[in-house]
């Protein structure tokens, strides 16, 4: 029998405890693990030891900006997901945020349920489809280096075989 997959995990990180609460009860509703903080500073911490399938991060915090935030999450965690949650729409640096890979999606406040749980989703999905990926890639990597033997071993049977064994 299979074992059942863990929900997908999401570290939520907004400095408003109101915002904070309202997300996380959203977000657990929809049978996701959720895992708040309202400092950059301890979530950056937590994801060092951490893998996170979704990052989401208010943009205007009083310890870090939001994309300044989620900037070292990817460096940290690459694989994971980052949403950017802004009330404060300056499009010219969430764009450049999105170009650069730093985000995958922002999120105006206040946002709509039904589009912050898609975007979830659609994160989540993002961070499978990169470990997948990576998986694949160590597969591939594997195999390769299995046929780089395979006319080795050729050669070695060819010897057998004209020796009589």
């Amino acid at each position: 029998m299979t074992p059942p997959l863990a929900p997908p995990s999401i570290l939520i990180v907004e400095d408003d405890l109101m915002v904070l609460a309202t997300l996380k009860v959203t977000l657990e509703y929809e049978q996701f693990e959720v895992t708040t903080l309202s400092s950059p500073l301890k979530a950056i911490e937590l994801v060092k030891s951490r893998d996170f399938s979704v990052i989401i991060s208010d943009h205007k915090m009083p310890e870090m900006m939001g994309v300044d935030f989620l900037l070292e999450c990817r460096r940290l965690r690459p694989a994971s997901s980052r949403i950017l949650l802004t009330a404060v729409l300056n499009l010219s640096a969430v764009v450049d945020a999105i170009k650069r890979g730093d985000i995958c999606r922002f999120i105006a406040k206040p946002w709509l349920r039904d589009e912050l749980v898609a975007a979830v989703r659609e994160a989540v999905q993002k961070h499978d489809l990169i470990l997948r990926n990576h998986a694949l890639e160590a597969e591939i990597s594997r195999l390769r280096g299995q046929l780089r033997t395979v006319p080795a071993q050729a050669a070695l049977s060819g010897d057998a075989v004209a020796q009589g064994v």
